[in-house]
Formats: structure tokens, C-alpha cells, sequence
């Protein structure tokens, strides 16, 4: 056998090495180097610079500590120190007899476990077990979780896949739609399977339908890709990267500890402390997403700090709390979500200027009230528990007192949140919209080096970016399209229900609002929908800015995690295995979700009473 296949050979027999992919070992094999010691031979000593790992081919090795101590080889590897951040060697290496050795450059190493993370551990127990003189058995890892929902029946969910899209190309003619709407539509059919179906992750369908659309060619290319250089694209982007530099800096942590520093010691006053913070954002940053990027590290931290009983119901109520804190009251500001903005350019000029500001707020304090108490009662009574989180004040003080001063990074985090929320409150004076707002302090970010290019490009959940993008572009190209108006001509019936029985229309209006959001998201049902009601309410001399607003509150109902993007991104940023009780929380989630009904009946009176209806 020549000498580079013995290598390869003995790269492949090496129960860590051989593990990696074969790209990697075909790398590491042009790096590796065959090396012969006499017997007595020192190989390296203790204190040497950690150059090389070293695995046996032929002969013995023993190492030897700086006090003497002999310990003989194990597993055929040794010089692990080249693999860690170690820059020497621990021990000596001697030939016992004589030995020939690969020896892998620590550069090649490194690059080995870049490509191969899952080896670092592996190696470390290597290294572990030489110095110890025993093999240590690393510990099995956890089996994977089952693959749950749809995933693990793929075959039935592709075939409904097709069967979508090729129902929708054999129906779809014949309701004033054209053939390009036809395509379209039966893209989006199996866009909408796809996502019901959970066969892939969300944002996947989204490029598909990008990729479908543009590859029939049935609009011009900006169009399909307005999304990469829409708003919400730079006001998402702006925030994701506020959000990390929040966190990463500890300023995030700080916060929290401040808060429960400040705050009684119980249980209720967690929640309140949680769900104000995410009251005081929601008018000052304009997405959902951006404002639980800041409140879902809070929640986990607060978790872990209060030693809360994983998926309990304290764990859970704190959840909905922090959920509710960021999402429950963004159609009662305007400012709150770009697509109020887009509502509030449907209105006529008088409604324009009758709704500007605090105008907006005030017209919507009784929704917001009677959506605050459902809150409460579903906390209250759907999280009851004996649990009694307690923080010492002394380990709160310690830890405070650990933090030390502001860092320059953290000074920097709260610079970029007091630009944002100048820049939105003063944005009448300079009439710079918030998203260009948000990307001036992400330049700002970069350019002082405070969100570096890995945290950049590691922190920033881009596959949530894209499927931000990607679902902006299908609604721009159904509009373009024309399907918006011919879903108008469908829903003709409602403008008479809406002028003669408003009450029946809003009952109406959320059934259809819920079968809509079980295939396109919220900001795309707002503005599907706005875009048909809020002229016909004006032609049936309904307040057009009550249409509006109750879509956007009706918007916001979604009942399986699959239709909300930003509980997906509450999901990943609390770590992924959720800490709370995920059934329960969809349980209180769907009750708020007739509450949104329950809260605009509520308001009748008072809409009447302000001369809005």
C-alpha cells in the first residue's frame, strides 16, 4: 500500500477522525504527514509549541507529564492539545520502540473542526483519557426528538401538494382570472400545502413560490423580489441586528436584572414587569418581530434566573406574558406595525387627518382595554400554580455588582434604541421614514464595530429574513395580477351586510379573515383585505377607518404556530425546546383569539358614542 492511501487508510480507521465528512478527511489527507521515530526517541516535550495531533500507525508511544509520571497511549492518537486552544503541549511523547506516526498540522486541525464541529468534543476526551491513563467513555448523546406533525408523513403531504396545484390549474378558469392569475394561483395552492402540511421549514415555500413565478415569468422580476428591498425587509433587518447587539453586549441581561431588582419579589409582578416592557415597545419599534427580538432572551433569562420549573405553568404564564407584552395591542398604534401605515394610506384625506396621532389611540382604548383583560383572566386562570419564584437580593446585587459599568458595546446598544425612538417620535418634523431610520443605525452599528461580520451573519436569523421577503413578494405579485380585485367582485354581498347589518359583518368578516390566515400571513391578509373593504365601506358610507382597524385586529388570530412568524422566532430565541408548556400556551393563545372578536362587539357603544360608526 503506497503511502498516501495508507494514510487515508489510517484517517478512515480513526474512530474520531473517520467520523468526518469525506470532503474534509480528502482535505486533511493532502495536509497529512508520515513520520518514523527510533525507539527513545522524543517526539516532543512537555511545554513544546502544540504544532500537530499525531496518530499512531506502526510501534508505541508513551507520554511523559513534567514530574515523570509514564502513561502509555490510548486509542491510537495523542498531541490532542493541537486540536483545543491549548498553544502547548502538556506532556512529552517518547517512542517506546519504533514507531511510524501521521502527524495533521494543528492549522489542518482546525479547519477539520470548523467543518466538523461535532468532533471538538470527541477529541477533548481523547486528550482527557491520555492524561488520566484510562479510557473515559463519553456519555451517549440524547436521542433525537421525533420528527412531529406532517414531516414524518411526507408522501401524503406532497401528494397534496400536487393535487393543489393541479386542482386550481383544472378549476381555476371561468371566474374572470386570466391564465397568468390561473398559474399564479395554483403556485400559491401548493405554496399554501406546504406550509399547512409542515413538509419543510416555512421559509422554503415562500422561495418556491418566488422561484415558480419567476421562472413562468407572469410578472416582472422587481415585482417578485420587492421583498429584498421592501420596508419590513430593512426595518426586520434593523432590528434583528439591535436586538442581537442587545443581547450580546449583556445589556439585554442587565435589564432584566434591574427589572427584577426594582420590582416586588412575586410571581404577578414578574409577569407585569415582562408585559409592560413589551407595552412600552410595541408604539416605539413598528414590528412584532423586532419587539419579541428583544422580549424572548428576557423571558429565557428570567427563566433560568427564577429557577422556574421547565414547562410549568409559572414558566408558561411568563411566556404568554412576554408574548402578549409584544403582540396583543399592535393594531392599537399606529406605529406599532408597517402595515397600520399601509391602512392608514387606504383612508381618505378627512380620515387621514382625523386619525393622525393620538387620534388612532384613543378610537381604539376600549378594544385595547377589554384585549388586556382577557390577557389577564387567561393568565390568571389558565396559569394557576403553587410555584413561589423567589430571587434572593443579595445574589441580585452580586450579580449586578458583576456586570460593573456600562461596556462601551452596551452604551452603543442604548445609543441605537434612543436614535430609533427619536427618530420615530420626531418623524413628523424630519419626515424620515422609520425603516431608513433603522438602517442608518445598522450602518452605524457596523461601522463602529459594535455588531461584528460572525454576529452578523450567525446572530441575525436570516431564514426568517427571507420569508419575510419571499411572502411580500407573493402578495405584490397577486396584486399585480389583478387577483385582488377579483376576490373584490367575489365578496361584493358583504358591502350590503356591512351597511345594513355591521354586527353580522363583523362576525362575517372574522370567519373569513380566519380561513384567509390559514394559508397567507397576517400583514398580507391586512392588505388583501384592506385594499377591497375599507373603498367599499366608503361606497356604503361606513367609516372606513373602522373597516381598517378591525381587519387589523382580526389579523392578528392565528391558532397553529405555523401562521404566526414572530411566535416561530419566540420559539428559536428562548432556545428552541420551548420552556414553557407549548399546549397550554396555544390553548390561552386561541382564547385571545375570540377575545379580538369579543373586543370589538365591546366597542360598538363607545364607537357610536364618538360618532365613528
Amino acid at each position: 500500500m503506497d503511502t498516501l492511501a495508507s494514510a487515508a487508510a489510517r484517517l478512515q480507521a480513526d474512530p474520531v477522525i473517520g467520523r468526518a465528512s469525506r470532503p474534509s478527511l480528502a482535505r486533511l489527507v493532502a495536509q497529512a504527514g508520515r513520520l518514523q521515530f527510533g525507539a527513545g526517541t522524543a517526539i516532543y516535550a512537555a511545554g513544546a509549541g502544540a504544532d500537530c495531533v499525531y496518530l499512531l500507525v506502526e510501534g508505541a508511544v508513551t507520554l511523559v507529564s513534567p514530574q515523570g509520571v509514564r502513561r502509555a497511549v490510548r486509542a491510537g492518537r495523542f498531541g490532542e492539545e493541537a486540536a483545543s486552544d491549548a498553544h502547548a503541549y502538556l506532556t512529552g511523547a517518547v517512542a517506546v520502540e519504533d514507531a511510524t506516526v501521521l502527524c495533521l498540522p494543528r492549522a489542518a486541525v482546525r479547519a477539520l473542526l470548523d467543518a466538523n464541529p461535532m468532533l471538538q468534543t470527541d477529541l477533548l476526551f481523547s486528550l482527557t483519557s491520555n492524561l488520566a491513563g484510562e479510557t473515559l467513555a463519553r456519555p451517549a448523546p440524547p436521542a433525537p426528538a421525533p420528527r412531529t406533525g406532517y414531516r414524518r408523513h411526507a408522501a401524503p403531504g406532497w401528494l397534496l401538494v400536487s393535487a393543489a396545484a393541479l386542482l386550481t390549474l383544472a378549476c381555476g378558469g371561468g371566474h374572470g382570472i386570466d391564465h397568468g392569475g390561473v398559474i399564479f394561483l395554483a403556485i400559491f395552492a401548493a405554496t399554501i400545502a406546504m406550509w399547512i402540511c409542515n413538509l419543510v421549514d416555512d421559509y422554503i415555500p415562500a422561495l418556491f413560490a418566488l422561484l415558480a413565478t419567476l421562472l413562468t415569468g407572469l410578472v416582472p422580476v422587481p415585482v417578485v423580489l420587492s421583498g429584498f428591498a421592501s420596508d419590513g425587509f430593512l426595518m426586520a433587518l434593523s432590528t434583528l441586528a439591535l436586538g442581537t447587539v442587545v443581547v450580546s453586549s449583556g445589556l439585554g441581561y442587565r435589564v432584566m436584572l434591574l427589572l427584577l431588582r426594582r420590582l416586588p419579589n412575586r410571581q404577578r409582578w414578574h409577569n407585569v414587569g415582562l408585559f409592560a416592557t413589551g407595552l412600552l415597545l410595541t408604539p416605539l419599534i413598528p414590528t412584532a418581530n423586532g419587539r419579541i427580538a428583544l422580549l424572548a432572551p428576557f423571558y429565557a433569562d428570567m427563566v433560568d434566573n427564577l429557577h422556574l420549573a421547565r414547562q410549568g405553568r409559572a414558566a408558561t404564564r411568563l411566556a404568554l406574558s412576554c408574548f402578549s407584552g409584544g403582540t396583543l395591542f399592535s393594531a392599537i398604534f399606529i406605529t406599532s406595525k408597517s402595515v397600520n401605515f399601509a391602512v392608514f394610506g387606504l383612508l381618505s384625506p378627512q380620515g387621514q387627518d382625523h386619525f393622525q396621532g393620538a387620534a388612532w389611540l384613543q378610537a381604539a382604548l376600549v378594544t385595547a382595554a377589554v384585549l388586556l383583560a382577557a390577557h389577564a383572566c387567561a393568565a390568571w386562570f389558565g396559569c394557576r400554580n403553587a410555584e413561589r419564584p423567589h430571587l434572593p437580593r443579595a445574589r441580585i446585587d452580586q450579580q449586578c455588582a458583576l456586570l460593573g459599568e456600562l461596556s462601551g458595546r452596551e452604551w452603543a446598544a442604548l445609543a441605537g434604541i434612543g436614535f430609533m425612538v427619536t427618530g420615530i417620535v420626531t418623524s413628523s418634523l424630519h419626515k424620515v421614514q422609520a425603516p431608513w431610520l433603522g438602517f442608518a443605525m445598522l450602518f452605524g452599528l457596523l461601522l463602529w464595530g459594535t455588531l461584528d461580520k460572525k454576529e452578523l451573519k450567525e446572530k441575525v436569523d436570516w431564514t426568517f429574513l427571507l420569508y419575510l421577503s419571499g411572502i411580500t413578494g407573493i402578495v405584490a405579485a397577486f396584486n399585480r395580477l389583478g387577483l385582488d380585485h377579483a376576490l373584490g367582485t367575489h365578496l361584493s354581498a358583504l358591502g350590503t351586510s356591512m351597511r345594513d347589518h355591521f354586527a353580522l359583518f363583523v362576525l362575517l368578516l372574522y370567519a373569513l379573515v380566519n380561513l384567509i390566515r390559514l394559508a397567507a400571513p397576517s400583514n398580507a391578509t391586512s392588505v388583501i383585505l384592506a385594499t377591497i373593504l375599507m373603498p367599499l365601506a366608503q361606497v356604503n358610507g361606513v367609516n372606513e377607518w373602522l373597516v381598517g382597524f378591525i381587519i387589523l385586529v382580526f389579523s392578528e388570530v392565528w391558532w397553529l404556530p405555523y401562521q404566526c412568524s414572530y411566535y416561530l422566532q419566540m420559539q428559536q430565541l428562548s432556545g428552541g425546546a420551548a420552556p414553557y408548556d407549548e399546549r397550554r400556551f396555544l390553548w390561552l393563545n386561541a382564547l385571545l383569539n375570540l377575545a379580538r372578536l369579543l373586543a370589538v362587539y365591546a366597542s360598538f357603544p363607545y364607537w357610536d358614542m364618538l360618532g365613528i360608526r
